[in-house]
């Protein structure tokens, strides 16, 4: 009996179970698909094609905690491409990325393959899309800063076109995503953050005056083989805590074979050291161990770290394991400073020209206003200023070379002849025209290089070089006319005459005596030639025919008109 009862029991508490589990399953709210994501800024989700689009004005809200997530958070893995609209003014911090990326955790949106983002858009934060799928980024004209992590371990991401207008980039902002290929700085950009692009496999990067390069920003990247530093960077470090490391900013570049140098910068120093100015980055090509050539086309530099191998480790500015060449200006500020840092001996260095007062002297050469000079003397001094870019260019060329390039280029320029100004002047006949009568004059490629009226039968053309010309005279109704002519010293002189079209004898009229010679022309009786011939070719086909003749007689006559 008791076996009965408790049976019983069991089976209606099964059965209540069963009941209220229903209920709670159909109580349970269905994933929303739009909602708030900012004061004034708004979230929609397309199920159909996976676009997840963020409306609105101002930013996104910018505290999140991991138990508060964006309420698009359970759409995460069907989310396919995130479209941002104009007037939304930043991507929140983890907005798309791991809310805890500091563990070890899958993608949280594994789908989200493209992001497009308006020009409204100034600031991308922390952890924004940390993780990823994203294949393709669509960023615009007016984003200014790249946050720590954004794109972090995004690896599908293999190319980025990054704006012109940005001016920061994070820490680690693109670090171990897919990025291959040249690496494309825009000039504007003043700050790349510690580890920013570390463990990526890009080939190249543009490098330019006055960036602030963070400690291993391009650390392991070993698919560089070249790297040019320009002048005046400034190497912050690498902050740790409360510490600040050495600057290694191309450490482990395992491939990395040549290395120039434009110029040093400023360095941090640990441990109360401050700043070194002209100085090149500690430990910046640490572990680099496949440099072949460090050419150093600066006189200044006045500190680096000094090479030392401590245990299995080789420390220093410069990894000189494979016994690079160093190329280097003689007696040089340059020169010492590595020798009292131990990286030169007797015979892995390389005197290279100093041409720093030759890129001095085409710098100038250039920016001259040349425009009151002949064009034959400048052209001496344009190719005197391309030959001495080819020294700047050329890593084996001497000091000699760079000095006589030097003085080419001055000898040019005392060389350049001012330009005699001349002019074509003369008169121009027209018999029986009353429209304006108009000069045009052409060079030898057929520019039109000047143009003037005919006033009173008389036209001047001035400011004109030395060298060949053609004139062009033209008047409504009339047949144009070209002569050649050439300014030699100054002036020259050219009348010229243009008829009416039909009025072949050219005096002013129309007549039988016009009709009269065209007929002998197409009777073959007497040819035309020249501008006779054109005057007398009235219908466009190119010949002189009894077509001809009757329109010029239809004229003549008064039947119809020739225009």
């Amino acid at each position: 009996m008791v076996k009965k009862f408790l049976a019983f029991v069991t089976a209606t508490a099964l059965a209540a179970g069963a009941c209220a589990f229903s209920a709670f399953a159909e109580d349970t709210p269905a994933v929303a698909t739009s909602g708030n994501c900012g004061e004034s800024v708004t979230w929609s989700f397309d199920e159909s094609t996976g676009v997840l689009t963020i409306s609105g004005t101002g930013d996104m809200y910018t505290s999140y905690t991991p138990t508060d997530q964006w309420e698009y958070y359970p759409l995460r893995e069907s989310v396919k491409e995130v479209v941002v609209e104009e007037g939304v003014t930043s991507i929140a911090q983890c907005a798309f990325g791991l809310f805890d990326p500091s563990t070890v955790k899958p993608s949280a949106y594994p789908n989200l393959s493209k992001l497009s983002l308006p020009s409204t858009v100034k600031v991308i934060g922390k952890d924004a899309f940390y993780k990823a799928g994203l294949t393709s980024i669509e960023f615009s004209e007016g984003l200014e800063s790249i946050g720590e992590e954004a794109f972090s371990h995004t690896t599908k991401l293999t190319s980025i076109d990054l704006p012109e207008g940005l001016k920061t980039i994070g820490p680690s902002a693109f670090r171990q995503s897919s990025l291959t290929g040249d690496l494309i700085l825009p000039q504007s950009l003043n700050d790349i953050g510690q580890d920013a692009f570390q463990f990526t496999d890009i080939t190249s990067v543009n490098l330019h005056e006055g960036m602030s390069l963070g400690g291993a920003a391009f650390a392991n990247c070993n698919n560089l083989k070249e790297v040019t530093i320009p002048k005046n960077l400034t190497y912050p470090g690498r902050g740790e805590i409360n510490m600040v490391r050495s600057n290694k900013a191309f450490i482990e570049c395992k491939e990395l074979e040549k290395v120039t140098i434009l110029g040093g910068g400023t360095v941090k120093i640990p441990l109360g050291g401050g700043d070194m100015e002209n100085g090149l980055a500690r430990e910046m090509f640490r572990g680099c161990s496949s440099l072949k050539e460090i050419i150093i086309k600066a006189d200044d530099i006045s500190y680096v770290e000094a090479y030392e191998k401590r245990g299995g480790d080789v420390l220093g500015t410069f990894d000189i394991t494979n016994n690079p060449t160093f190329y280097i200006y003689k007696d040089s500020t340059t020169e010492k400073t590595l020798i009292d840092a131990g990286y030169l001996t007797d015979s892995n260095f390389v005197y290279i020209a100093n041409t720093s007062a030759l890129e001095e002297t085409v710098k100038s050469a250039e920016e001259m206003d040349v425009s009151q000079y002949t064009s034959e003397s400048v052209d001496a001094l344009n190719k005197a200023i391309e030959a001495g870019k080819a020294v700047i260019a050329n890593e084996t060329a001497t000091q000699e070379d760079a000095d006589n390039a030097v003085k080419a280029i001055e000898d040019a320029i005392e060389g350049l002849e001012v330009m005699q100004k001349g002019s074509i002047s003369g008169t121009v006949t027209a018999p029986g025209v009353d429209t304006e009568v108009t000069v045009t004059v052409t060079n030898t490629d057929g520019e039109v290089i000047a143009e003037a009226t005919a006033t009173d039968g008389k036209y001047t053309v001035s400011d004109l070089e030395d060298g060949e010309y053609t004139i062009i005279v033209t008047a409504e109704n009339c047949v144009p006319r070209s002569y050649d002519v050439t300014v030699a010293d100054g002036d020259a002189t050219l009348d010229a005459e243009i008829h009416l079209k039909g009025d072949i004898n050219g005096d002013g009229e129309i007549t039988t005596a016009d009709v009269g010679i065209a007929n002998s022309h197409a009777q073959e009786v007497s040819a035309l030639e020249g501008y006779d011939f054109d005057v007398a070719e009235v219908t466009g086909d190119g010949e002189v025919t009894t077509a001809d003749v009757g329109v010029i007689n239809s004229h003549a006559q008064s039947v119809s008109a020739l225009w």
